[in-house]
């Protein structure tokens, strides 16, 4: 019984690993699209598969609090980028040349958060809602959010010679968004905050003009410190609350 269970565990795992890159090997948006939207599709006939109702098997049921928590994960995702910017900015590790017009801002922003979404949701259920289905009952807190986070960090496979400064914000983003689904027992705060900040980052790449003026990293070391700062803050956070209800106090929720 234990084998086949890890076995089915590492096929569906694989499975959607192969139709989350497979696109990636290619030069076309449609194939781009179509893969991930399929990604959500093929998640949710494997949860059916494996003893789910669907995709709440992954965290993603529609519970109470779920729109408010994603509502709060995309302000913090937008927030964390934003501040990076702004930082970098007055640090003088980058430059805004020019802003676009609220007219062409306000034509993107559709397209723009549909092309977000759907890549943030289905890496989001790839490095922790399948984990957490799976696992959530096998593994210790601490284990879980350290494995879900570098498997963020290598999930990123055309990024992992990019640099230190890089693989830091990533492996602390991960965190962060690992500990948020533990945190609420669901996906919907974590991958509020991976659209929000995937968001931001379009959007800055698609609005503003920015010329980077860093000679070692530094704009991507600051939002490095953002995500650990985030992380840091979420995880005393969590430990306030759990001393809360060792001494038979309400916790607070997030």
């Amino acid at each position: 019984m234990f084998s086949k269970q890890v076995s089915s565990f590492l096929a569906g795992f694989i499975i959607l690993f192969f139709i989350y890159h497979f696109p990636e090997f290619f030069s076309s948006f449609w194939l781009m699209a179509i893969c991930k939207i399929g990604f959500l599709l093929l998640a949710f006939i494997l949860a059916k598969a494996q003893g789910w109702k669907g995709l709440g098997g992954y965290g993603l049921s529609i519970m109470p609090g779920w729109a408010c928590n994603l509502t709060k994960g995309i302000a913090i995702g937008i927030l964390g980028f934003g501040l990076s910017i702004v930082f970098s900015v007055f640090l003088k590790f980058e430059t805004i040349i020019s802003l676009s017009t609220f007219n062409k801002v306000l034509a993107q922003i559709p397209m723009l958060l549909l092309m977000t979404a759907i890549p943030s949701l289905a890496e989001d259920i790839l490095t922790r809602g399948y984990l957490y289905g799976h696992l959530r009952n096998k593994m210790k807190k601490e284990n879980w959010v350290l494995l879900s986070a570098v498997l963020f960090v290598l999930n990123h496979i055309w990024r992992l010679n990019s640099g230190m400064a890089v693989l830091t914000y990533l492996f602390f983003l991960g965190l962060l968004l690992a500990l948020a689904v533990w945190q609420t027992k669901s996906l919907w705060l974590a991958f509020g905050i991976h659209w929000g900040s995937n968001l931001a980052y379009e959007s800055s790449n698609s609005f503003l003009n920015i010329e980077s003026l860093a000679q070692h990293h530094e704009d991507t070391w600051i939002l490095a410190s953002i995500w650990a700062s985030f992380f840091l803050f979420l995880f005393l956070y969590c430990k306030r609350n759990k001393m809360k209800i060792s001494n038979g106090k309400t916790a607070n929720h997030f």
